[in-house]
Formats: structure tokens, sequence, C-alpha cells
């Protein structure tokens, strides 16, 4: 069975627009994994999509975590959804997983093969998408196959009469200075965006000190492909391949540092004309400001 992991954005809209208007890619099903916090567009661009499966005759199932949005994840923790140059846990909690539960639970003696958005001039597929744990599942990469680069995908979706946005959650950290732009014309999302940065804030520094209170203990990890540079390669006894990265952080429930005294925002990505990274407040700020202009 092929099933598509449709993200709502450009790369999965373009390979379901091939598929449907185009050349077969032999898809059986579409699976949307809704983390609770995507766009009002992506939520258009799937409903949209989801309209033209089912006149298709394609299943089109909408996923979600069972037990939490990623709002509630991230405002529960006192946490940013990803750290700069961290794993992309909530990837890999809200879609990866919760779609390869589904599809466990649905298709248990199913030979499974998911078809991932990633364009022809992306380089290093681990760098984009990391495999579920414990998944068997084989992999294809259709935009790659067929050579397909970002303006090809958004050149096929205008032929079809499509404007596909970005898809990320609202308060995504790598979102460029464009998009909080546009975002910030959303009253709703931007409340989220403030309370999620809020929550982080007031975390940051009381996790630190329960460290610090603790006496400052560090737990090993042992992870292959870590991207950040900590730790040290090391032989991974008992592991598939030569190496594996070792790095330490602090147990659950615990932070390292506080990020937010050293700097760390809910954006990344630094203001043009500021250039600093801005908090959402500063943000708003500016923005505000820009469009009074």
């Amino acid at each position: 069975m092929r099933i598509l992991s449709f993200g709502g954005g450009v790369d999965s809209s373009a390979i379901l627009a091939y598929h449907l208007f185009s050349v077969d890619l032999n898809i059986d099903h579409v699976v949307f994994s809704d983390t609770g916090a995507e766009s009002k567009s992506t939520y258009a661009n799937v409903e949209r999509f989801k309209g033209l499966c089912a006149d298709a005759g394609l299943p089109f199932t909408v996923v979600r975590n069972a037990r939490e949005t990623i709002t509630e994840w991230v405002t529960r923790n006192g946490s940013v959804p990803v750290m700069a140059g961290g794993p992309h846990a909530c990837s890999r909690r809200f879609k990866g997983e919760v779609i390869a539960k589904w599809v466990r639970e649905n298709f248990p003696a199913e030979k499974i093969t998911y078809l991932i958005g990633i364009e022809a001039n992306e380089g290093d597929r681990s760098e984009r998408f990391t495999k579920p744990k414990n998944d068997n599942a084989e992999y294809a990469y259709p935009l790659q196959d067929l050579g397909m680069t970002r303006q090809d995908c958004i050149d096929l979706l205008e032929v079809e009469g499509f404007e596909v946005a970005k898809s990320s959650c609202v308060f995504c950290p790598f979102m460029s200075p464009e998009e909080i732009r546009d975002i910030r014309k959303d009253p709703e999302a931007w409340e989220t965006i403030k309370l999620v940065e809020r929550r982080f804030k007031a975390a940051s520094p009381v996790k630190h000190q329960e460290w610090i209170s603790a006496g400052k203990p560090l737990i090993m990890i042992r992870t292959n492909g870590w991207k950040d540079g900590e730790g040290e390669v090391t032989p991974a006894k008992g592991d598939v391949g030569d190496h594996c990265k070792i790095r330490y952080r602090a147990p659950n429930g615990m932070w390292q540092h506080d990020s937010w005294k050293n700097g760390i925002r809910l954006f990344i990505k630094k203001h043009p004309t500021e250039n600093r990274i801005l908090s959402v407040p500063e943000w708003e700020s500016v923005l505000d400001s820009e469009n009074a202009a």
C-alpha cells in the first residue's frame, strides 16, 4: 500500500496534484496529520484536496495526536517547538508517529510505502525527514524521482489553478520575516504565538533553577545522526552502523540552561532592519509601526 503523507503545503500538494491530474503515482491513501496549530490557509488547502480526492475515489484521512495538540504540548511544557540546532521533535511527535500509529492500527498486515515530499534540489533526505521509531515501512520520494524543484512544484500547482502557502504551525520558530508579517494579520493565531513565548519565558528560569537545585544531574543520550555538533562521535556498540553521537542533557523537566536569559526566543530569524532576534512583543511593536507608517 502506497500512502501519501500529506502536509498541506507546496511539496505534498504538488505530488497529489500530479497524481490526480497528470500521471498516476499509484497512491492508495492520503493521510494528513493535524497538529491543531496549522494556518487557516493550510486547513483550507487540506479541505480542497480532500474534496478532490473524494471526487476521484481516493481515500483521504485526517489523523491527530490522541493526547493533545501541539499548542497544548508546548504550553504545558513551557517550551518552544524546536530549539535552534535541535531535533524536530514536534514534526516527529505530531506528524510522523501519529500517521505511523494510525497505519499500523488500520493496515497491520499491509506492506507500507510512504510517499514523502522532498524536492529534487533539497539534497540529503535525512536532513528533512526522520523515520518514526520501530518503523519497517519503505519510503519513496516522488519529487526527487521526477526531478521537481520547488519552482517546478509551484508551477504545476499554478497550472492546475492552486495557490498553496508554505505549511507549518502558526508558531513555527523557523518562520521568515515575511511569514511573521503575514501571520500578524491573523489575530487568533497571533494570540497563540504570544501565549507560547510567554509560557517559555516564564518556564525557562524555573526549569534551569530546578536543575541547579538538584545538583546539576546529566543523563547520557546516544543518537544516530545528531545535528547540533554537541557530544562526541563514538562507536555505536550494538547499533546498526559504524558511529553514533553521544550527548548529555538534563533530566526531563529540568533545563541545563536558562534559554530565555541566553537570548533564545520563539522566532529564530533576525529582523532584517533591526538585525537581531526579536521577542514576539518586539515583533508586534515593529510590525505595527511599519503598518502605521
